[in-house]
C-alpha cells in the first residue's frame, strides 16, 4: 500500500507528463458500461473540455480514442485532494443501483446515457454512439467470410450474468438454420454458453479488439442487450437485439437497430434473474419474427447508420 506522500508524488508526475485532466471517469468492471464512457468523453470534448482520463482495467476499449488522453487501472491510487485542488472532476457516472432483496436494478426514468450525463452535469444534445477505433490491420483480420453475421447467445460471460436478458438457444438455432445457406454465422461470446450448429464457433477465442473487428466486417449482429450491442454500434455494425421486456430500447438502446421487444404488464422490470411470469416477455418472441427483423437490417446493409441525438 502506497503512503499518501507516494500517492501525491505519483499524481504530480502524471500531471507533469500528461497535464491536468478536466475529468477522470470510472465505472467498474462492466465492459458495456465502460464503453459508454466513450460516449460521455466525446460529449465533454464537444463542450470544450480537454484531457480526459479513464480508470478501467480494460485499456483496449479506449485505444486510439481521440477524446481520451490517459487510461489508468481501475484501482490505481491518485491523490484526490491534489486533483480537486487543480479543478479535476472525478466522476463515476452511474445510471442505476442494485436492490439486493429484489434482485433488481432501480428502473431508470430516461435513457441510461442521459442518466450518466446527469452525473457530469451535461445538458443539451448528446450523440448516442460509443467510440471504438481499429487500425487498418486489425480491421482487415476481422473479415473471415464475404457475407458474415455475428451472433452472441448468452450473458454467461458478462460481469453480471442475467437470465432475464436471455433468449432460448433453440430460437437462436432456428435463426441460424433459416439463414445459414446464404450467410456465414460466427458465434462470439463466452465458451460457457451453449454452442450453435452450422456456425464458426469462436466463443472465447477472440479478444475485445478482435471481436470488434469481426463486428466491423459483419453484415449484422444478432444478440441480447449487453456489451456486444454497444460494441456493434461503436463500430457501425447493424444489429438485431432481442430485448424482450426486462428493459426498453428507449432506456438503453439505439434507434438504428432492430430492437425486438414485448410489453407485458410487468415490463420493464429490470430484474436480473427472478421472474414470476416464466419470462413470457422473451418466450413470446419467435424465431420467425427475429428472421424478419434480420432481413430488414440486411436490406439496409451498406448504408450508414443514422446518428441518434438524445436531448438532456
Amino acid at each position: 500500500m502506497r503512503t499518501r506522500a507516494e500517492t501525491l508524488l505519483i499524481t504530480l508526475k502524471l500531471i507533469f507528463y500528461y497535464g491536468i485532466p478536466s475529468h477522470i471517469l470510472y465505472f467498474g468492471e462492466s465492459l458495456g458500461d465502460n464503453l459508454l464512457l466513450t460516449t460521455l468523453s466525446s460529449a465533454l470534448v464537444e463542450r470544450g473540455y480537454k484531457n480526459i482520463w479513464i480508470k478501467c482495467n480494460q485499456e483496449d476499449i479506449f485505444k486510439y480514442n481521440p477524446s481520451i488522453s490517459k487510461v489508468l487501472p481501475f484501482d490505481f491510487l491518485l491523490s484526490i485532494r491534489l486533483l480537486r485542488l487543480f479543478g479535476t472532476k472525478l466522476v463515476s457516472p452511474v445510471y442505476t443501483y442494485y436492490i439486493h432483496e429484489k434482485d433488481q436494478d432501480a428502473i431508470p426514468p430516461k435513457h441510461i446515457v442521459l442518466e450518466m450525463a446527469d452525473c457530469l452535469g451535461l445538458t443539451g444534445p448528446i450523440i448516442n454512439k460509443p467510440i471504438f477505433n481499429l487500425d487498418p490491420a486489425e480491421e482487415k483480420k476481422g473479415r473471415i467470410f464475404p457475407r458474415q453475421i455475428a451472433i452472441v447467445t448468452s450473458t454467461s460471460g458478462a460481469k453480471i450474468p442475467m437470465l432475464n436478458k436471455e433468449w432460448s438457444i433453440d430460437n437462436y438455432q432456428q435463426v441460424v438454420d433459416s439463414l445459414c445457406e446464404s450467410y456465414n454465422f460466427i458465434q462470439l461470446g463466452d465458451p460457457a454458453g451453449a454452442p450453435l450448429k452450422n456456425v464458426l464457433d469462436m466463443r472465447g477465442a477472440t479478444t475485445i479488439r478482435e471481436s470488434a473487428a469481426i463486428l466491423k466486417n459483419s453484415m449484422l449482429l444478432v444478440t441480447h442487450v449487453g456489451f456486444m450491442m454497444h460494441l456493434a454500434r461503436a463500430v457501425d455494425c447493424r444489429a438485431v437485439i432481442i430485448y424482450g421486456g426486462r428493459e426498453k430500447p428507449w432506456q438503453s438502446g439505439y434507434e438504428c437497430f432492430e430492437n425486438i421487444s414485448s410489453a407485458p404488464p410487468c415490463s420493464p422490470c429490470w430484474l436480473h434473474n427472478k421472474c414470476d411470469f416464466e419470462r413470457k416477455c422473451m418466450t413470446v418472441i419467435s424465431a420467425d419474427l427475429a428472421v424478419k427483423s434480420i432481413n430488414i437490417q440486411l436490406r439496409l446493409y451498406g448504408t450508414s447508420l443514422a446518428a441518434e441525438i438524445l436531448n438532456n
